[in-house]
């Protein structure tokens, strides 16, 4: 229960500006108890606006700058146009399976999705995944994982990870908890692949 709670409000507050969906759980998140995005264990690495991207230690023992942001455009959102269908769009693995998904990937990302254990994807490797209502053409909801320099946050393979609203604001960016989770799960680099 503790687990569907803290999905319900991380996609209430991914989605509250684009759709009236409230989806309770994701495939393979471990949320617990108490646990909210924002929460325990939602730390960032050390990447925000203007931040050195330092990963020594801070108050708390966070790196410094280290924080779970929201509010403000994604520096990227723009070029989401321009990104590379990496997979086609398939019933999604997040959120409960009740929207459809595509990957779409960056110029760095190009390994993506044939990728190996011996090919991790290098820094500046962008990684979306686009979420659909089942036969539409309007996203609803972006996650995004952006790999940063080594260092950014060495046991999750320096992943940052964002959920972006269509219009391009973010409503969470950092080290999120749940997504981390269940990317550390995956057979490489912290990435699953192609939809099952």
């Amino acid at each position: 229960m503790a687990r569907l709670t803290s999905m319900a409000r991380l996609t209430s507050m991914a989605l509250a500006s684009a759709t009236a969906i409230v989806l309770p759980a994701c495939s393979g998140g471990r949320a617990t108890p108490n646990e909210s995005p924002g929460g325990p264990g939602a730390e960032t690495r050390g990447h925000q606006a203007g931040s050195s991207g330092s990963s020594a230690p801070g108050p708390g023992g966070l790196p410094q700058g280290a924080s779970v942001e929201s509010g403000g455009i994604w520096e990227l959102a723009g070029a989401i146009s321009a990104l590379r269908k990496a997979t086609p769009r398939a019933v999604s693995q997040h959120l409960n399976g009740d929207l459809e998904a595509e990957v779409l990937a960056n110029e760095a990302a190009k390994a993506y999705p044939a990728l190996g254990p011996a090919r991790p994807l290098p820094p500046g490797s962008v990684l979306v995944d686009a979420h659909y209502r089942p036969g539409s053409s309007a996203p609803v909801v972006y996650f995004v994982m952006d790999k940063r320099p080594p260092g950014f946050d060495p046991d999750g393979g320096d992943w940052e990870y964002l959920i972006v609203e269509p219009s391009g604001a973010i409503s969470q960016r950092g080290r999120l908890s749940l997504c981390a989770r269940c990317h550390a799960e995956a057979p490489h680099d912290h990435v699953f692949g192609r939809t099952r």
